[in-house]
């Protein structure tokens, strides 16, 4: 796998912008996770909208391909979501 560190930084600013993009909304990551090699190439970052630690969210991105693969949200975000 290639540096942590790095991988961290990337999938961080691409969970931003696809907040921003999808979202309309701000996000602060306040923890990550890799997920075992032997079942994907994966990093999952965890987190909250900007200036609102309760509402919680989340995003899995592939650290291979830098592609978004799910992100988690809250009902209220979710109504945001542009089409």
């Amino acid at each position: 796998m290639p540096n942590q560190d790095k991988i961290i930084e990337q999938a961080t600013e691409i969970g931003q912008q696809y907040f921003i993009d999808q979202y309309n909304t701000e996000v602060e990551f306040t923890d990550h996770k890799f997920m075992p090699k032997d079942l994907s190439h994966n990093v999952s970052l965890s987190g909250h909208v900007q200036d609102e630690k309760e509402t919680e969210i989340s995003i899995l991105i592939d650290y291979d391909t830098f592609e978004v693969q799910t992100a988690i949200v809250p009902k209220e975000l979710l109504k945001q979501k542009k089409k």
